[in-house]
């Protein structure tokens, strides 16, 4: 059922930069040559900027989109109470993406697109480059919203906080 709700968030039309709307994700692959299995799902899954992950002798996937937390965490369920905060350092947060993507009026010769965050480059007077794989993208709409979540994700989930829990929490 996960990867029929996933298709769903896929196929659901959005702008197409152009005026025009289209499916959120696409995926336009052609497999030339044999590889390890595993690696191929994790690419696939970067289509939908979603992760792969095993347990228990299968693989499960799941989709960075918007929704409804399913779990809070507090003292009172963390053993001894204990919240470890980390931070990214700022001088490692990309403020620019280069985007590779497959453009189909370059016969679907890979192509590097930019997409930055002028506001930041101008506040921090650096340019800070990611390079990131729009895998299978062949729509210039689709590529740069992969790359504006690249530089969302990198300039606002900037902190991690780590801690013990017991397995009820496995969400």
């Amino acid at each position: 059922y996960a990867l029929y709700r996933i298709a769903r968030y896929c196929d659901e039309l959005v702008t197409d930069g152009n005026g025009g709307t289209e499916p959120r994700f696409t995926s336009n692959v052609y497999f030339s040559q044999a590889s390890d299995a595993y690696k191929i799902v994790k690419d696939l899954a970067t289509v939908f900027r979603g992760m792969i992950y095993w347990l228990d002798g299968e693989i499960y996937t799941t989709l960075d989109q918007p929704g409804d937390p399913i779990y809070n965490f507090s003292k009172s369920n963390v053993i001894e109470g204990a919240f470890s905060y980390e931070t990214t350092g700022s001088k490692t947060r990309a403020n620019q993406v280069i985007v590779t993507w497959n453009n189909p009026e370059a016969n679907y010769k890979l192509e590097n697109l930019i997409v930055e965050d002028r506001q930041n480059i101008i506040k921090t007077g650096r340019i800070v480059p990611e390079g990131a794989v729009a895998f299978g993208a062949t729509s210039e709409g689709q590529e740069l919203r992969y790359g504006r979540w690249k530089l969302w994700t990198a300039l606002n989930q900037t902190e991690i906080i780590s801690f013990k829990t017991a397995i009820t929490a496995a969400f």
